[in-house]
Formats: C-alpha cells, structure tokens, sequence
C-alpha cells in the first residue's frame, strides 16, 4: 500500500534540510580555507650562457654554456639542490653537476646561507671534490652588500686546502627593473696563489626572465691554456626562474 507523508512533517523536513545546508556551506569554505600549506617549496632555473666563468677563470673554453638547476627549500630554512652546466673537456668529463644542502637564515639584519657542496664530473677521473661555502648579504640604503667565502679542504682529489672570500654588491637603478652588481673576489691555497677576479654588470629582469651583461677579469696567468681562460671578456646571459 502507497504511504502519503503528511504535508506539515514534510515542509519541516524540508527547512531543516535547508537550514542544515546554509550552515554547512560556510564552515566547508572556512575549512577548505584553513587547509594548511605545503612547508616544501620547489624552484627551478634554466640559462644559456655566453661564457661560464667560475671565478673569474671560464670552465666552457670561452664558448656558450646551457645551465640549470633545481632546489626545494623547507620553511625552516633547511634546503638541498642540484645544478649543472656544459663545460669544455675536464678529466675526461664535459658536464659539472653540483649537490647541495644546507642552511639559510638572518640575524641582525643579516642574512645568510650556509652550503656544503660537492662539485662531480660525471664520466671524469679523479677530479670531484667537495666544498664547504657561506654567503652573507645585508642592506646598505638602496643597495644590497655581502660577502661569499669558501674552503675545499684537503681530499683525495684536492692536493691542499683552497679558500675563496669575495665581496659583492648590487644597487637597483631607481623604479626600473634594472640593477648593477659587482665583486671583487681572492683565492689562495692548493688550486691557485694569491689569485684575484672581478666582475661588473647590469642586469634586467622582466617576469621569470633575468638578463646580463658583464665584464670579467683575473689577474690568475696560469701556463699555457689556464692563463688564456682567466683573461678580460664580456659575458652575456639570460635566465628562466619557475
């Protein structure tokens, strides 16, 4: 037999499915709002390079070099990465591919990264090493100053300990997209004696594009084929950031 619901119990059901509903909805938007974000984040760059100068001394032979890398970072300041490059014939290798891990913070308006990076070379022989790096930047009115040191301690592919320290900077122009920067770099030990580099540029950036233009020098004037890739050049590049 057919059950007729009574017409005063149904209307209630009804506004209280209603008024149920209208409650709901609110405390689902307010939770999809509170949902917590990821504490990781990912990053990535991509570069071509007209000349790769590591320290005022070029790894490609003085030819384009394509580039990129990738980093997650933690909300703690805990973060790890890779980044490799195109470079001429090395031990037998033709690719640098850096690891890294460490640590980035600030202190009295200091801000700083501490790295411990190995350099491979894969297919190369006996020529990885790993290095241990701090850099270390803070405001100076528009401009933004810092330093960058290194040390590779003595291991089986390095004969000695090597330290590296640079002072760096860089002043945007006015409003535009526009910035100088510059250093000015030392290196003494096992790979280099009392060597000195330089660097200033201009760059530009534009969304996820950064764009440069520099003039770099040493005064490094190693025998033969070294002393040729540590003198003056113009370096132009370009970078994607995702």
């Amino acid at each position: 037999m057919h059950r007729t619901i009574p017409a005063v119990p149904l209307l209630f059901f009804a506004m209280s499915t209603f008024a149920m509903s209208t409650i709901a909805a609110p405390a689902m938007a307010q939770d999809a709002e509170q949902e917590p974000q990821s504490a990781f984040t990912v990053s990535a760059n991509v570069s071509l390079t007209s000349d790769y100068r590591f320290r005022g001394i070029s790894a490609s032979n003085k030819n384009p070099a394509i580039q990129g890398g990738i980093d997650v970072s933690h909300d703690s300041g805990l973060f790890v990465g890779t980044w490799a490059s195109s470079i001429a014939t090395y031990g037998g290798s033709n690719m640098e591919l850096d690891v890294y891990g460490g640590y980035s913070g600030s202190a009295s308006a200091i801000d700083y990264t501490l790295t411990a990076l190995v350099y491979l070379y894969p297919g190369g022989s006996g020529v990885n090493y790993a290095e241990f790096s701090g850099s270390f930047t803070t405001a100076a009115g528009p401009a933004t100053v810092g330093m960058d040191i290194a040390w590779v301690p003595s291991q089986d592919n390095f004969g000695g300990d090597n330290f590296y320290v640079a002072g760096k900077g860089e002043l945007p122009l006015g409003d535009t997209k526009a910035s100088l920067f510059g250093h000015f770099g030392y290196e003494n030990g096992d790979a280099y004696d009392n060597k000195l580099d330089w660097e200033a540029g201009i760059s530009y950036a534009a969304g996820p594009l950064t764009a440069s233009l520099s003039y770099v020098d040493s005064n490094y004037s190693g025998a033969n084929q070294a002393g040729r890739l540590a003198t003056a050049g113009v370096m132009a590049s370009v970078t994607a950031a995702f």
